[in-house]
């Protein structure tokens, strides 16, 4: 008996923030997609940084995140999502600032936002690529698991997340895990990591950064069910790829 009869193969990342992206991670990611072979790819999100458009940045007039260029960060972001050709691309909160600024009333921030959405708008396009917006209505989904970028930042994210959308993986908080929801249904939750670098400065004094870790998922699914399986690395480890 063939077990995997009419499955279909899947892969997804999150988190590579535009120029912030870890060669190795990215180099890791590409290998395995290129032997993996997947059906279907998904990035879920916070595929650029946009740290010049930070909170913090833009209110204190002596952040160095002011003087990170937005032009290089889309670059590498885009140059990023053509390399990995994902079917499915999700807008995440760093993704979302660029929305806040193009409704803005600072014209001149207004149009400059809109012509990265544009920009952005254009590689999925190219790629026949469906984009998600950043909202707890939106996310893609496989068999019986939701992927989405993620809206949660505590100690038991995961879990909350499971409680909240059911069978779900998550990028957002940097790091990964498996937990179980407190629900009859037993839904589960997962995080695949990031593909950033561990030396980005504005968590260089942050405790919680050192639990991050690097990742990716892939696994199988069908119209009612889909597999997952987390491969990470911690700061300074090697990649072990399943391949």
């Amino acid at each position: 008996m063939n077990i995997l009869h009419n499955w279909k193969k899947w892969m997804a990342v999150g988190c590579s923030h535009g120029e912030f992206i870890d060669n190795d991670a990215r180099e890791a990611v590409l290998t395995f997609k290129e032997a993996w072979k997947p059906e279907t790819t998904l990035h879920l999100g916070d595929f650029v940084d946009l740290a010049a458009l930070r909170s913090g940045a833009v209110s204190n007039p002596n952040s160095k995140d002011r003087a990170q260029s937005i032009s290089d960060d889309l670059k590498a972001g885009i140059t990023f999502l053509r390399e990995l050709a994902p079917q499915h691309i999700l807008y995440g909160n760093h993704e979302a600032r660029l929305f806040q600024f193009a409704g803005g009333p600072n014209a001149l921030a207004a149009h400059a936002a809109q012509e990265v959405l544009n920009d952005l708008g254009d590689v999925a396009k190219d790629l026949n690529a469906r984009v998600y917006d950043y909202n707890i209505r939106s996310y893609a989904q496989l068999g019986d698991t939701k992927f989405l970028h993620g809206y949660l930042y505590n100690v038991q994210a995961i879990r909350d997340h499971a409680e909240t959308w059911g069978r779900c993986l998550i990028a957002h908080i940097h790091r990964t895990g498996e937990e179980q929801a407190r629900n009859a249904s037993g839904d589960t939750g997962y995080a695949l990591g990031m593909l950033a670098r561990f030396d980005m400065d504005y968590a260089a004094t942050r405790r919680a950064t050192l639990a991050w870790k690097q990742g990716f998922a892939y696994g199988h699914y069908n119209d009612k069910h889909c597999t997952v399986n987390i491969v990470s690395r911690a700061c300074g480890q090697p990649w072990m790829l399943p391949i």
